[in-house]
Parts: C-alpha cells; sequence; structure tokens
C-alpha cells in the first residue's frame, strides 16, 4: 500500500525528518509517523516550525505539503517534483496529444463530472437529479456546447438554493477548502505519474501552474459537495473539527471500476489510466471515479 495518510498540524510544533520517520513535537508531546504512510502534510498556524531539509526529504517521499492560510484556507502547496522513471517519454506525449484525443477526454471528464453531480442530488435527497443528468447526452467533444455550465448553475440550485459561488459564506468555505485538499492530491499524483500539471487538456491559462490538476478534479468536485453539506452551519469561517471532516475526503469512498476504494487511491488509479489513455491514444483507458453515499475507508485497514 502507498502514502495515504493525510497529516494535520494546527499547533505551535517543531518538525524534523530523521530514520524514515517524520517526528512532531508539542510541548509536552511527541510523535513520529513513518513517512512512507504521509501523502499530504497540512500545515496551519503561526509557530511551525520545519527546515528546508526536512521539506526535501518529504518531497523525496512524494510527500506534498499544504499550507493554510489565516483565512483558513490553503493558500500554496510544495509539491514533490520527483522524477518518475519514464518522465521524459510521458511528458512528450502529453505536450503532443492530438486535439480529438484531447477533445475526447474532455468530454468524457465532463459526462462523468455531471453524472457525479446528478448521483450526489439524488444521494443528499435532494431533487433535480433526473433534470441535471439530462446534461450528459448533452456532452459533445470539448463540451462545444458547455453543457458543464449549464448542469452546474442547475445542480447548485437544487445542492444549495441562494448559493452564489463568488460570495464569502459558509457553504463556499466549505466547498474551497475541500476542493483545494482533492486538487493538491490530484495534482501530487500527476507530478509523480510523470506529467508536467501546467499542461493541461481543457484549462489552458498561462497564469496556472496547475491547469492539469483543474482538469482532473471535475469528477471529484461532487463528493466534496455532499461532505460539505453536513459541515456547515452558522460559522462564518471553519472551525478545527470542520476542516478535520473536510479533509477526510481523502478517505471517502468511491467507485473505480466497479469496485469501492478511498478517493486518495482513486486518483492515482485516474493519474495511471491517464497515462494509459495519452500511451495508446484511446480515451476509453480512461478511468473516472463514481460518487457514493457518503462513508469512509480506514486509512490503516484500506
Amino acid at each position: 500500500m502507498g502514502a495515504f495518510r493525510v497529516v494535520s498540524i494546527e499547533y505551535p510544533s517543531e518538525l524534523h525528518v530523521a530514520s524514515g520517520q517524520l517526528s512532531v513535537d508539542q510541548e509536552d508531546t511527541h510523535v513520529s509517523i513513518p513517512l512512507s504512510d504521509i501523502a499530504m502534510l497540512v500545515l496551519f498556524g503561526p509557530s511551525i516550525r520545519i527546515s528546508s531539509m526536512a521539506l526535501d526529504l518529504l518531497a523525496s517521499n512524494k510527500t506534498l505539503v499544504l499550507l493554510i492560510g489565516s483565512n483558513h484556507l490553503p493558500s500554496s502547496m510544495v509539491i514533490p517534483m520527483v522524477s518518475n522513471a519514464r518522465q521524459a517519454k510521458i511528458a512528450k506525449t502529453q505536450v503532443f496529444i492530438s486535439k480529438e484525443l484531447r477533445s475526447l477526454i474532455w468530454q468524457k471528464i465532463i459526462r462523468q463530472k455531471i453524472e457525479n453531480q446528478a448521483r450526489a442530488l439524488a444521494i443528499a435527497g435532494l431533487p433535480g437529479s433526473t433534470d441535471v443528468v439530462r446534461f450528459v447526452d448533452q456532452v459533445f467533444p470539448d463540451d462545444v456546447g458547455n453543457a458543464e455550465g449549464a448542469a452546474a448553475r442547475l445542480y447548485f440550485q437544487y445542492l444549495h438554493p441562494g448559493l452564489n459561488r463568488r460570495s464569502d459564506d459558509p457553504f463556499n468555505s466549505a466547498l474551497n477548502y475541500g476542493y483545494a485538499i482533492v486538487r493538491a492530491l490530484v495534482a501530487r499524483s500527476l507530478v509523480t505519474t510523470g506529467f508536467i500539471p501546467s499542461f493541461g487538456i481543457h484549462h489552458q491559462s498561462q497564469l496556472n501552474a496547475f491547469n492539469l490538476a483543474d482538469d482532473f478534479i471535475e469528477p471529484f468536485r461532487p463528493m466534496v459537495d455532499l461532505i460539505a453539506l453536513q459541515v456547515v452551519n452558522g460559522s462564518q469561517k471553519l472551525s478545527r473539527d470542520q476542516r478535520a471532516f473536510l479533509r477526510r475526503v481523502a478517505y471517502q469512498v468511491v467507485m473505480m471500476e466497479g469496485k469501492a476504494v478511498a478517493l486518495h487511491a482513486a486518483v492515482d488509479a485516474v493519474a495511471d489510466s491517464f497515462r494509459s489513455a495519452l500511451d495508446l491514444g484511446t480515451p476509453q483507458l480512461l478511468k473516472l471515479p463514481t460518487i457514493c453515499p457518503v462513508g469512509f475507508i480506514d486509512p490503516v485497514r484500506e
């Protein structure tokens, strides 16, 4: 089993890496965690100290470090740029992907996203599932008709009536935090698989270093939406417990090829299948997640 833990540090701490362990010292406590277990390290607080050498060793272990800003939302991440044995070949294939294959892959991603949105409404016991799922058949190669946008507008009306994704409210805070966690996991998997994260399939912003992660997060977003529904209350800022629950999205159960797996494992499977799809020029090889009712796979027993 590969790295699976999302470790969060929110108290004044000294962090060191030695003998394959991350050591965390906090006043009267000392904890050691095997580096091989840690997929992501989340840091929030002004008195957390970690050396550049420790960050380098974490990167060598393919551990992503996510920094949480004063607004309680992720502000930046230290992503492992660890070489893959076939990195040059994979990157070349990615850069020269044909327009036709790019269009078909994006069509498949968006169809799965909309299907998951419809399933999310049904799982949450909300109306609108049949209205949203109709957009799946309207997604053509490269989604030239923007069925994604039309489906999203309708979906969010049912998911959280009156929601304005540009406003600063508790539900948006929960969504943004959860999306950032999944985006970081996706970016980590893509980079460690050998892809260049700035070269996207659909997202092509010159100012975005993670266009490809923003492509592949799409079918995972409804998983975050379901969890956000369970944590939101009247508070404007997310509490420690709310943030902790949202981070559990990494262990949320999803279906991949008929098998129940944790979301972090599904992310790895998506990245690996994308490599296969590009190698053979076959979009059918791309594997994407199907949403399930909210449940979690114990990371220790996975």
